[in-house]
């Protein structure tokens, strides 16, 4: 009985607001702070439509000449128009295996495919057996691997201050990074929990509080941020210090409070050993390019021109 009491003077007071009465010292923002507290982005919106309905109330429709006494009717929710706001794109799903499942800025599920877009805000999780490769719009690539969450917080291209920021929750992923971060006016940061990543032509990957870990990798009880870097330099940056870590190299976070630390890289602390051969068979071709001798032009073993030309001007002076 006292749920339908309090159910019942809820409405009575809610349809009751339909209009409201001026006191002195009451202000339209006041109104608004009053009526809708919650909504705070749609005031201006929610003062034009409650001025042009009440016009008597205002000088001129000046919202700050509210005449106390005035009887204002609250416009009704169901003429506010609410802006539709364009969301940025992000991203292309390239590949996608497993189970994947796709949350938007509203945290409403979404069905992903082979060539859905991924937008700002949206948040990527994968399963068990789930992986995912994404293009973004930079050309940048990233893998995500299994059990991992993966946010896109910002992905901007701008002719001035392009913006990239990701934040991976918990999992692991492979990251060769693309144009966004050329520039001195660019934004680039990949967030964990535990430290963020810049990186500018790079490759590398990560693993973060993986609990159980992807096919071919070890040492999946231990939940730190595990950095492996194939190619160019990620600068680690930790609440209790930063790391510059180079092609080759490795590093480790064991936790929030302890500063990043260089540790040897191997099979299975991010990547596979598929992945790490195939890298090192790109490094051997490129070092063996590089080693080559340059070619040098074949010598003519025959008789040099100015020697020919020299041997003539003798002989006709001697004749």
């Amino acid at each position: 009985m006292s749920l339908f009491v309090f159910l019942a003077s809820w409405s009575l007071a809610v349809t009751a607001e339909t209009e409201i009465t001026v006191k002195p010292g009451q202000s339209i923002i006041k109104i608004m702070r009053k009526i809708y507290p919650d909504q705070r982005s749609r005031w201006p919106q929610l003062m034009r439509e409650l001025v042009k309905a009440n016009p008597a109330a205002f000088e001129n429709g000046d919202p700050r000449t509210l005449k106390v006494g005035s009887v204002l009717k609250l416009p009704e929710q169901s003429t506010v128009k609410v802006k539709k706001v364009k969301r940025i794109k992000s991203a292309t799903v390239k590949d996608i295996s497993g189970t994947v499942s796709l949350f938007d800025n509203k945290k409403s599920s979404k069905d992903i495919v082979k060539g859905s877009t991924i937008f700002v805000g949206d948040q990527l999780l994968t399963s068990e057996n789930g992986s995912l490769t994404l293009s973004f719009v930079d050309g940048a690539v990233i893998r995500l691997r299994c059990n991992s969450l993966l946010n896109v917080d910002q992905y901007k291209m701008r002719t001035r201050g392009s913006q990239s920021q990701l934040t991976l929750l918990k999992g692991s992923l492979h990251n060769k990074t693309g144009r966004i971060g050329k520039r001195e006016a660019d934004t680039i940061v990949l967030k964990t929990p535990l430290a963020d990543l810049k990186a500018v032509e790079a490759e590398y990957g990560i693993r973060v509080r993986q609990a159980n870990g992807c096919a071919e990798q070890a040492d999946v009880e231990n939940d730190g941020l595990f950095v492996d870097v194939l190619n160019g330099t990620v600068v680690v940056a930790a609440s209790a210090g930063q790391l510059s870590v180079s092609s080759g190299d490795a590093a480790m976070v064991a936790s929030d409070e302890i500063a990043p630390v260089n540790k040897e890289a191997f099979s299975g602390m991010v990547f596979g050993k598929k992945v790490i051969e195939k890298v090192a068979l790109k490094k051997t071709a490129v070092i063996e390019k590089n080693d080559e001798p340059e070619p040098v032009a074949d010598k003519d073993d025959g008789i040099p021109v100015w020697w020919m030309i020299a041997s003539a001007l003798i002989l006709g002076i001697s004749f």
